[in-house]
């Protein structure tokens, strides 16, 4: 008998790409759009199910309100001892061994990032998590930091290898996208 909880992958691609100046879940790389890059690294990391937030799938429930809205959008449909992987939907080179890592090390902990890096995290999905989302996104003055969720919370940091860092790089101008495509 299977005692772990079900692993859901879920890519936040609800925000407005203002600074690339166009949707970045559709860019392609290699001919395949972020988006899908980032479901089959969510998948090949061993996600039963991929959900994703903002206009390609769970709508916000509060606009405008940033990675915290996509996350409590999501959750609202999801029993609670899920475990939820998530990712942002422009981090092209994040591999499936590290996500993998990151889910396999969670334990008991109700969530845990790597340090110094917002995403990609994971968490246990719960009625404190979904209690906090909700009181943080009812106040627009709330600090609505996914670094303040992870302390609020008692997230846990898991240390970077260096080897690694090149997978947290975050692509949102056009300028890193062209670098982006000179690289792969």
């Amino acid at each position: 008998m299977n005692n772990m909880p079900q692993q859901i992958g879920l890519v936040l691609a609800g925000g407005k790409s203002r600074r690339m100046g166009r949707n970045k879940a559709d860019l392609r790389l290699q001919g395949q759009s972020f988006l899908d890059v980032a479901r089959d690294t969510l998948s090949a990391a061993g996600c039963q199910q991929v959900l994703v937030s903002g206009p390609n799938g769970i709508p916000d429930r509060y606009a405008d309100a940033g990675p915290l809205a996509g996350l409590d959008a999501a959750i609202a449909g999801l029993a609670n001892e899920v475990l939820l992987l998530v990712i942002p939907v422009d981090m092209p080179k994040l591999q499936p061994d590290l996500l993998a890592e990151l889910a396999g090390k969670i334990g008991q902990k109700p969530g845990l990032y790597f340090e110094r890096h917002p995403m990609p995290f994971c968490l246990r999905v719960c009625d404190d998590l979904r209690h906090n989302l909700q009181a943080t996104l009812g106040k627009p003055d709330a600090d609505r930091s996914l670094f303040c969720l992870f302390r609020q919370m008692q997230f846990a940091a898991m240390p970077v290898d260096a080897t690694n860092s090149e997978q947290f790089l975050n692509c949102n101008t056009s300028d890193e996208f062209a670098a982006l495509e000179h690289t792969k």
